[in-house]
């Protein structure tokens, strides 16, 4: 029997076909590229080369910030989950591979190739062989699983995990869920009445707008009707019981008749919007709530008869500038934080994306944390497994490269996400540059953590190196110099090495790492700075390092580079 998400899932690929006048095979893809990878439209067209003589690829996506070559090839029907996918098709995608071993074998590939398929391919080709691309292979379909696949993929024909991956029918419908829980589809149409009695305020130029007086209990039904999905382009979502909220909930209680008083009221961003005068309703498509969340939500877990009006704003418009603006401008109270109005960010819904395709969890808004997030849907758990970032770290180690180890440790949040966020999440962040100082920092930690033996002067170790370690990770940084290439390989090698292998690695490090802390120790010590905390929060700390342990850091730097060298680069 058919699932109600698949029948949705068939929606809307029928749209996207009648939209970009695509057969359904074609706006399947058009449908996982936008969902698994947040593509724009033309980019999408652009990298979908299926038809006659397409050697086996419907997509080639090039993708210069995560340094990849992306091919795709999709089996779709409309029967999903009736059919097992074969051997045959994974073998077939599989072969592709061979296409780039060289010039020869990529000719009758594309000899006979259609156009489209022949351009991307021969670009493909170029850049994994003149610019060290990495390739990853991806079937989707809507045949369901078989179990040897894994097998067949990983043991039999000898790719690594993130190299080649199968979207079966079951993984469709959980990246199709993802979709409607993470990234703001289209909500379609709402009728919200409001109180006709008090008319409106309706303003037209620029922006068309409206401000209505609206029920309560019209913003709770709006509300179930789409949950969470109403705030997605909100900049953090539910915050539960802080003291505003109990004040709304008071308020609704025990003094309900002036509540549109009292309360800001509700911002609703939408498409379009018109006034049905004669029904009492406001027609809005894609309603979106960009203020007003703890408003909604207090609403909603109200327990008592809903009474009292609220002041409702609607704006219509499609202009991302605009809305960008908006969201910020609507969210600058004292209890939002620079955080809170980068989590629309296209940097940060960009790596949000990516992520979830490696199977991490990117955390960019407060109130969707994983804790949370998991116990709401509890298949979050098998999908990532406990694999979680945050972007406020990956601020921090992006700011210790950037800005330097004193200014991570003496600034917080709030600039890392304010004057200094265009700075440290450029638009050509990938993945890797926020992963490998990230496993950088685990590894560093995991040559102390734990041991807590003594440390010169300290009783703990980890007390003096917890702070010292922002400057171990820049000395190994310095030592890697400037080549992308080393990031994406270390991030390899974390993530695909054995335990024996990673283990090995971990040794031969840690004595490099031991003697980065007794420099940075030393420095310290020599300055005759009472507190150490002050002294590694100074801007010229560095400076100091290097002029007292300049011939160790070098010899550190050098051995840094050839361990790395016989590990991790390719």
């Amino acid at each position: 029997m058919v699932s109600n998400n698949f029948r949705t899932l068939q929606k809307q690929i029928e749209d996207i076909g009648l939209d970009n006048n695509l057969a359904d095979y074609h706006a399947f893809i058009f449908w996982f590229i936008e969902t698994a990878f947040g593509y724009s439209k033309d980019e999408i067209l652009n990298s979908i080369c299926d038809g006659t003589h397409d050697k086996g690829v419907d997509a080639v996506i090039i993708d210069p910030i995560e340094l990849k070559v992306i091919i795709i090839q999709s089996k779709y029907e409309r029967a999903g989950g009736k059919v097992q996918i074969s051997d045959n098709e994974i073998k077939l995608l599989a072969s592709v591979k061979n296409y780039f071993d060289s010039k020869a074998s990529l000719k009758p590939a594309i000899k006979k190739g259609n156009q489209v398929a022949k351009r991307l391919l021969e670009k493909a080709f170029e850049v994994i062989r003149r610019k060290k691309y990495l390739l990853e292979l991806i079937f989707i379909s809507t045949h369901r699983n078989a179990p040897h696949l894994d097998d067949l993929v990983y043991n039999t024909l000898g790719f690594a995990e993130n190299d080649f991956s199968i979207y079966h029918y079951d993984r469709i419908i959980q990246l199709y869920q993802d979709k409607m829980r993470d990234f703001t589809p289209s909500l379609g149409v709402y009728h919200l009445p409001f109180v006709d009695s008090d008319k409106s305020i309706i303003k037209t130029s620029g922006n068309k707008s409206w401000v209505l007086t609206v029920l309560a209990e019209e913003i709770c039904s709006l509300v179930n009707k789409y949950g969470d999905r109403l705030f997605r382009k909100n900049v953090r979502n539910f915050l539960g019981k802080s003291r505003t909220n109990k004040k709304i909930l008071e308020t609704l209680d025990k003094d309900a008749t002036n509540f549109w008083y009292y309360n800001n009221g509700i911002t609703v961003l939408c498409d379009k919007a018109n006034i049905v005068m004669e029904r009492g309703y406001i027609r809005l498509e894609n309603p979106q709530i960009v203020n007003g969340c703890q408003t909604v939500k207090s609403i909603e877990k109200y327990e008592g008869e809903l009474k009292g009006e609220v002041m409702v704003r609607v704006i219509e418009s499609v202009d991302h500038e605009f809305v960008n603006f908006l969201t910020l401008y609507q969210n600058s109270s004292n209890p939002v934080r620079n955080r809170d109005l980068k989590s629309n960010d296209p940097v940060q819904i960009r790596l949000k994306h990516e992520f979830r395709r490696q199977g991490y969890f990117y955390e960019i808004k407060r109130g969707e944390e994983y804790s949370k997030m998991a116990k709401k849907f509890p298949a979050l758990k098998s999908e990532f497994n406990g694999n979680v970032l945050n972007n406020e770290l990956i601020a921090k180690l992006l700011a210790i490269l950037k800005k330097g180890p004193a200014i991570a440790l003496s600034k917080g949040s709030d600039m890392f996400f304010g004057d200094y966020y265009d700075e440290l999440f450029v638009p050509n962040l990938s993945t890797f540059n926020c992963l490998a100082p990230f496993h950088l920092y685990h590894l560093i930690r995991n040559t102390y953590v734990g041991y807590r033996k003594k440390f010169h002067s300290f009783d703990k170790d980890w007390v003096f190196k917890n702070r010292a370690l922002h400057y171990v990770l820049a000395f190994v940084y310095q030592s890697m110099g400037q080549s992308r290439y080393w990031e994406r390989d270390f991030v390899s090698f974390c993530e695909n090495s054995s335990d024996v292998e990673y283990q090995k690695f971990l040794r031969k490090t840690r004595s490099i790492i031991n003697k980065y802390f007794e420099c940075i120790y030393k420095a310290w010590d020599k300055d005759k700075v009472e507190y150490y905390n002050t002294y590694l929060q100074n801007q010229k700390t560095m400076s100091n390092i290097l002029t007292e342990c300049k011939t160790e850091i070098a010899e550190l730097n050098l051995r840094t580079k050839k361990i790395f060298k016989e590990f991790i680069i390719k």
